[in-house]
């Protein structure tokens, strides 16, 4: 797959994951919950801005579509509604898998923008890590590791 399509399946992976995480934070009853599931959809706003960037700079245009929106409104929707721990290992899992597929493209398209795509698969480590660190019982320190590409 050429590095603009791949560009374009992660452009709308995060639009799906920035929708999951603001959906989840709107229907979480926990205020704690509701501040990480923010602090999550900042950081898929901040790497779906720069993998839209990048697309552009490449003369295509990123569009949003409806679906991916829709979808992870939907997903969001159900996550908030689940116990927290369960949440959580299936937020683990999802994002060890999304971790590979960052990693894939880092060695595939050696040609591309190697910050872009070394950036994209720190992003979703920190989303494992995140995940991690609530299971371990560390969650006060949770989001030091999104935070801190936040910042």
């Amino acid at each position: 797959m050429t590095y603009l399509r791949r560009l374009q399946q992660a452009h709308r992976i995060e639009v799906n994951g920035e929708a999951t995480y603001a959906a989840a934070a709107r229907w979480t009853r926990s205020p704690d919950h509701r501040a990480k599931w923010r602090a999550l959809a900042d950081l898929e706003t901040r790497m779906k801005g720069r993998v839209a960037a990048e697309i552009v700079a490449l003369g295509r245009v990123a569009a949003e579509r409806g679906l991916d929106i829709w979808t992870g409104h939907a997903i969001g929707t159900v996550v908030a509604a689940l116990p927290w721990r369960m949440m959580l290992r299936g937020l683990r899992l999802v994002t060890r898998h999304t971790t590979r597929f960052w990693q894939r493209l880092e060695v595939e398209h050696t040609g591309g923008n190697a910050r872009v795509l070394a950036d994209l698969t720190a992003h979703e480590r920190a989303q494992v890590e995140f995940a991690e660190r609530e299971l371990y019982g560390e969650s006060n320190g949770s989001l030091e590791p999104v935070l801190a590409l936040l910042s």
